[in-house]
């Protein structure tokens, strides 16, 4: 008597999680009232509860700080338009900082959390750089 071997799929992430993660929150962002900034500072705080957007110009110092008091965990950042991963930090400590500039324009989705391993309960933020360098 043959039988059919079952094949699990235990520990296997998809691949494609973050893109779904990223889509997710963008819909979410467009039926809802969306806090809009223009900064050089981007303060990441996981407990924020809206979703924001930050407008930076290309090249220009984006300074990225933890201003919690827990260490922010899987911080990644996603060019929306071709789900391209163009940064990943595992551990970002309180106080922590860092720079970055942009060298092309387009929408870029930044996501986070507080728990490591805990795709679901992300803080997201979306990230407008504009070919004008902002004020």
């Amino acid at each position: 008597m043959l039988s059919k071997p079952v094949i699990q799929n235990k520990g296997r992430k998809p691949q494609n999680i973050w893109l779904v993660v990223f889509i997710a929150v963008w819909i979410v962002a467009a039926f809802s009232n969306n806090a809009e900034s223009t900064s050089n500072i981007i303060s990441l705080n996981p407990t924020d509860v809206d979703f924001k957007t930050v407008r930076v110009g290309t090249s220009v110092d984006v300074k990225i700080s933890n201003d919690s008091q827990v260490t922010i965990h899987n911080f990644t950042i996603v060019k929306f338009s071709t789900g391209k991963k163009m940064l990943s930090i595992d551990g970002l400590k309180p106080s922590a900082s860092f720079n970055l500039a942009f060298d092309r324009a387009g929408t870029y989705v930044a996501c986070y959390s507080k728990e490591k391993d805990v795709v679901g309960q992300s803080t997201c933020l979306q990230i407008e750089v504009t070919g004008l360098r902002s004020a």
